[in-house]
């Protein structure tokens, strides 16, 4: 009997590919060797064993009775490998979710609220992949996506988290001294500060909030009137968060997404001076491919964000008051 330790892998490999194949070439261009190591390995196994299990004509190779005695133990004995390799494959792959977001909602809503995710599911390990782009779902960048924009997403099943809705907001300091902002008309005084994300207008989210709130524009330097092309001066971010975050430090007055600036209102860092908010065109939404819907892991994921979104709207809209 031979020994576990002594078992000639490599040359068994090439027995069972050949065999599989009929041809040494298909088994080398399988195995990604050369015709003559395949066929030296198969020599030194037939060897060691003291048998022959090919005969070899020019138009190729077939078993030898104790070659067609082998073949069927030794491909079970592969498929077997394989198969429980495929498994611990899977089982890591269930076990593991990629997540990609915006970073300002990465940072402001779904960090914070992880915890209670993995209290939930301890053995579900969360990959985030915070972008402004968007990843690919369907060529498998991502497990899931929390998109800002608009459906349909050709190929991709999407469920509405949350709208946005907008109004200034600013340090509290922003609002005492001479320069405090009393009227809507006051913050054209200020330094504003635009999140001018991709497929948006520069200053387009400053000018749907100018225009809820009544304030005229006319005289600005560009200006037609709100609805038309004013310049805004200012600081611009592309991303929402470090727009969030100079109005933070003092920089001005950001044009603040409600629903990513609620951290930082909550812990009085910020506050919104005005009533008037504007829901924004684009909303929050989890997206993941159709043909993924009922994995396990995805499912849950899908009714845990939902569950939490929909839990923090209904806290949230007590403190909106539309202007759409």
């Amino acid at each position: 009997m031979v020994k576990r330790g002594a078992l000639p892998l490599n040359a068994l490999r090439a027995f069972e590919a050949a065999a599989r194949l009929g041809s040494f070439k298909g088994a080398a261009e399988e195995l990604c060797v050369t015709h003559s190591a395949i066929s030296q390995q198969v020599r030194q196994l037939e060897q060691s064993l003291g048998l022959t299990l090919f005969r070899r004509t020019n138009r190729g190779v077939t078993l030898t009775a104790p070659g067609g005695r082998l073949l069927p133990s030794i491909g079970e004995a592969f498929d077997s490998m394989s198969t429980a390799l495929t498994g611990l494959t899977d089982l890591g792959a269930a076990k593991s979710l990629s997540v990609t977001a915006t970073p300002s909602f990465a940072t402001k809503w779904l960090m914070p609220r992880l915890g209670a995710l993995r209290q939930m599911q301890g053995d579900l390990s969360i990959n985030l992949l915070p972008t402004l782009r968007y990843l690919d779902l369907i060529m498998g960048e991502a497990d899931v996506a929390i998109r800002c924009g608009k459906p349909p997403w050709k190929g991709l099943k999407s469920h509405l988290l949350m709208p946005i809705h907008m109004s200034p907001v600013c340090s509290p300091g922003l609002l005492v001294g001479e320069n405090s902002i009393v009227a809507p008309q006051d913050v054209l005084a200020q330094t504003l500060i635009h999140a001018d994300i991709g497929g948006h207008e520069a200053g387009e989210e400053w000018r749907a909030w100018l225009a809820a709130a009544g304030v005229e524009m006319m005289g600005l330097a560009g200006s037609a009137g709100v609805a038309g092309s004013a310049r805004l001066e200012g600081l611009s971010f592309q991303d929402p968060n470090l727009a969030l975050q100079a109005a933070v430090d003092g920089l001005g007055l950001a044009m603040g997404y409600l629903e990513l600036a609620e951290p930082d209102i909550a812990a009085g860092r910020l506050v919104y001076p005005f009533k008037a908010q504007v829901r924004l065109d684009f909303s929050y939404y989890l997206t993941y491919p159709v043909e993924r819907a009922q994995e396990p892991k995805i499912r849950d994921f899908a009714r845990w964000i939902r569950g939490a979104a929909a839990e923090f709207s209904d806290a949230l809209s007590g403190r909106l008051t539309n202007c759409e």
